[in-house]
């Protein structure tokens, strides 16, 4: 008699230790959801500036190779050349304090 009452009681701990467990593993499973989604998004934002870093390296590759003057202003700036009649004068770069 007392077998057939402990019975259902025992079964009914179990699965609500089993419910508990469930429970506990769903928000460990839905914490780390929200921890990609988000990772998710800074990354696709990390993308989309990327992209658009790598338009302009195009845009400016492609003024580079058809534009003779940007050629000159480029080869002015960046390494320092110049025609023969020009002077070119370089300061060095400013510090921040």
């Amino acid at each position: 008699m007392i077998k057939k009452k402990l019975f259902p009681l025992t079964l009914f701990f179990l699965l609500l230790i089993c419910l508990v467990y469930l429970a506990f593993q769903l928000n460990r499973t839905f914490q780390e959801y929200k921890h990609w989604k988000t990772r998710e998004s800074v990354l696709e934002k990390e993308l989309n500036v990327l992209k658009d870093e790598a338009c302009e390296h195009q845009e400016f590759l492609d003024r580079l190779r058809r534009n003779p003057d940007f050629q000159d202003e480029v080869a002015k700036k960046e390494l320092g050349y110049g025609k023969p009649d020009e002077w070119l004068y370089r300061f060095p770069p400013e510090t921040k304090n």
